[in-house]
């Protein structure tokens, strides 16, 4: 095994196929669904509207946005970084209406001017993005977004966490 490939089990192939054939893992067990493949399926409609109005109300009437470092943290989240071999967000979509942009393809909230994922110009002035919102979720719960959550598999949610630290992961994700 090379050494940029972490072993997520602590025990060989085949220790682990020797307990299986002893009884002491159940592979029923290990069927049920994570966290990871809950993140998958679409929110409901009433799910995306409670999460709508709570980033509506932490932008205020005086368009408030989260600060610098958790908007960063969030660009990387959906965009991934080349230099850092973290690939962008595989649900992230190219827009069509606005041009060398991206809207997220798993939210459910498709591609509008206030759903970008990049503050895009429009008639001369640089709009608010998703990014932006005091508290925005992520469906993946990635880094950044207010819904973060640590401890479920997601290997681009690893390396965010390891080339930053992930105390300033936690620190920065609101």
């Amino acid at each position: 095994m090379s050494d940029n490939k972490k072993m997520y089990f602590p025990i060989t192939p085949e220790k682990f196929k020797e307990m299986v054939d002893n009884g002491e893992i159940n592979l029923k067990d290990m069927t049920k669904k994570t966290d990871a493949s809950e993140e998958e399926k679409k929110p409901s409609f009433i799910e995306k509207a409670k999460s709508f109005a709570k980033s509506m109300v932490s932008r205020g009437i005086d368009d408030k946005k989260c600060n610098q470092k958790t908007k960063e943290l969030r660009m990387l989240s959906c965009h991934g970084d080349p230099s850092k071999n973290i690939p962008p967000c595989p649900k992230r979509k190219g827009s069509i209406k606005f041009q060398d942009s991206f809207y997220c393809g798993a939210c459910g909230c498709g591609d509008k001017k206030m759903t970008q994922l990049i503050n895009i110009m429009v008639d001369g002035k640089e709009t608010y993005s998703k990014l932006d919102y005091p508290t925005v979720q992520c469906p993946l719960k990635m880094p950044g977004f207010s819904n973060y959550k640590i401890n479920d598999y997601n290997s681009r949610k690893e390396m965010i966490e390891k080339d930053l630290s992930l105390e300033y992961v936690i620190e920065n994700s609101k």
